[in-house]
């Protein structure tokens, strides 16, 4: 398809895509490095725990070592799940599949997203749906999917502003999410174009294209549905659809 589009386009759109296509490749060579970097910071992560739970069992600690040591496993504990969700990270399947609960992975984002959260002066308002079950999905992959949503947000308000997190039961059949931000908004000739890949509206240099296409291609391999609405000053809503059947 982007062969048949590149044969059919002018000079300027080839070298624009070739362009794209070396600074993806890019990003996919950082990409193994972090990978590698992960796995290595993840054994002394490993001992660490380990040894601050082995420390924490020795009678007669005084009390505020006792505070430290349980602060040191906290910490370590949050780290090394920064770095299992940074391992999903960049894959499009939908992932084996297996139980999530789907509050928990939005918690779970906007927690790991704090400091940018925080460093945008950026307001978050969740409100989510306790009667949605456990879906058959693969959690590390819908992680993947609100951080790219959430982060996409973030792009759009860098002075500030409010994100808007709600799930709930839609029907009997499905569960819907709804990602909305005070933020820009996106003018009417890009919306249409937002998930494709290598479209971004962003600076030479600040952005792949990929993220909004990764997070379709993996919603649509769990089976969900994604759409967006938007105007320029008003802001964008994601809106994701998953089916509550496990089938």
């Amino acid at each position: 398809m982007l062969v048949e589009q590149l044969k059919d386009g002018d000079e300027a759109t080839s070298s624009r895509f070739l362009d794209q296509l070396a600074y993806s490749e890019k990003m996919a060579e950082l990409g193994q490095l972090a990978v590698g970097v992960i796995h290595e910071i993840n054994t002394p992560l490993s001992v660490i725990s380990a040894a601050t739970q082995l420390i924490m069992r020795e009678e007669g600690l005084p009390e505020h070592v006792l505070e430290l040591l349980e602060r040191i496993g906290s910490e370590a504990q949050r780290l090394s799940q920064m770095s299992r969700s940074m391992l999903t990270f960049g894959r499009m399947d939908g992932g084996d599949v297996g139980e999530a609960d789907i509050n928990l992975v939005i918690r779970d984002v906007l927690q790991l997203l704090t400091y940018e959260i925080q460093k945008r002066s950026v307001t978050v308002t969740q409100i989510l749906d306790h009667k949605i079950p456990i879906l058959q999905l693969n959690a590390g992959r819908l992680k993947q999917v609100f951080i790219n949503l959430v982060m996409n947000s973030l792009h759009a308000m860098e002075g500030g502003g409010t994100i808007r997190v709600t799930s709930k039961v839609s029907g009997d059949t499905a569960c819907e999410i709804r990602v909305s931000d005070t933020g820009c908004g996106i003018a009417a000739a890009d919306l249409e174009n937002v998930f494709e890949p290598f479209y971004t509206t962003k600076e030479a240099g600040t952005g792949t294209g990929l993220g909004l296409f990764v997070t379709r291609e993996i919603i649509h391999a769990m089976r969900g549905s994604i759409t967006v609405e938007s105007r320029p000053g008003d802001g964008t809503c994601f809106t994701l659809r998953f089916p509550l059947d496990s089938e």
